[in-house]
């Protein structure tokens, strides 16, 4: 009886580590719109956008979306802080990457406000990331695509945030820093 347990348990083992990934179930930071605006903003189907839940330096959840587009790798990382003043912490982010004192280091450019992504949400050229807030979390899309322009960074990095910008339910907002 021994042998048969561990033997169920050795194949249940090999069936989980063989999965594909569309058998697993999704994580939660990993949203299937962001997914596929992705993919869309990429232009490419939606199984060509992979996805892996991973953990920021910060030990906020993360989803790291992947695809090959224009003969190189676009790697998209949205990290959701559930920090508390999501607002606060967003609009210093902002002052402090404005701030230049003496000289500007070569390519240094200040953080650029962007319409319609709620108040505050700016892209940083310097760092190739986008930051917003949900009213409760703070969010951080990353981009890295080699040979892609400012304003394809711009576009990949908002298809990918607007997903997680909707609103939490009333009573869950996780600031009291910005009406």
């Amino acid at each position: 009886m021994f042998k048969r347990a561990a033997a169920g348990i050795a194949v249940a083992l090999l069936l989980a580590c063989c999965a594909s990934s569309s058998d697993r179930p999704r994580p939660a930071v990993c949203k299937l719109k962001a997914q596929q605006a992705i993919a869309r903003d990429l232009k490419l189907s939606l199984s060509a956008v992979a996805f892996a839940k991973t953990q920021a330096g910060d030990l906020m959840p993360q989803c790291t979306f992947t695809a090959r587009a224009d003969g190189h790798t676009a790697t998209v990382t949205v990290n959701v802080d559930h920090g508390p003043q999501a607002y606060f912490r967003l609009l210093r982010t902002v002052g402090e990457a404005s701030q230049i004192f003496g000289v500007p280091p070569p390519g240094w450019q200040p953080p650029q406000g962007l319409l319609g992504l709620g108040p505050f949400a700016s892209w940083f050229p310097t760092r190739h990331d986008l930051m917003a807030t949900n009213d409760a979390d703070l969010l951080t899309v990353g981009i890295s695509w080699p040979g892609s322009t400012r304003n394809q960074d711009v576009s990949l990095a908002r298809a990918a945030v607007v997903p997680y910008l909707t609103r939490p339910p009333r009573g869950q907002v996780n600031t009291t820093d910005y009406p």
